[in-house]
């Protein structure tokens, strides 16, 4: 076969496989790109929030609706109505309207079922407000500064378990 026809041939081939003959002919090698760690976050640069329990601070539900599931100690239930009754209380007379409009639209609900190893409250945000946080020790510290520390530290004793869910109306 002559010279010219197997060169046509190595490009049809070449094309037929998906590779262009222009870069079949000239790429060179990668060249391996030096890799950078983003600078590490200290704990002296984030600033301490409350958890229980390793949850996280942001409860905001931007979808407009959202529910909370707190799993309590049923020796500790006494310490968990009255915290969430005073943060209701406080949150209703706070002087910011969002704070007014949260203690409004925070409906909480018990499980009426004998409790297992723990006692199921639900908390249902419907409508929520979709740029406001409903952590509840966040709100605490905010509208009752002064007392944060005991109704944490009552709260914290009383919760086993926290379940965050945002959710989507259908109909």
């Amino acid at each position: 076969m002559e010279p010219k026809m197997t060169h046509v041939l190595r490009i049809l081939a070449l094309v037929v496989a998906g590779v262009s003959p222009a870069l079949a002919q000239v790429a060179p090698p990668p060249v391996p790109v030096p890799v950078t760690q983003p600078p590490t976050t200290t704990t002296a640069t984030v600033p301490a929030t409350p958890v229980i329990a390793g949850v996280p601070v942001d409860y905001v539900f931007p979808t407009g609706a959202g529910m909370l599931i707190f799993h309590v100690d049923p020796a500790k239930v006494a310490d968990f109505d009255a915290v969430m009754a005073r943060l209701k209380d406080a949150l209703s007379k706070a002087d910011t309207a969002t704070r007014k409009l949260q203690a409004a639209n925070w409906l909480m609900y018990k499980s009426a079922e004998k409790p297992g190893d723990t006692v199921v409250y639900l908390c249902l945000f419907d409508p929520a407000i979709v740029t406001a946080n409903y952590n509840p020790l966040l709100l605490l510290a905010e509208v009752l500064p002064a007392d944060v520390q005991n109704v944490y530290d009552r709260m914290k004793a009383a919760v086993v378990r926290i379940e965050r869910m945002g959710l989507t109306k259908i109909r």
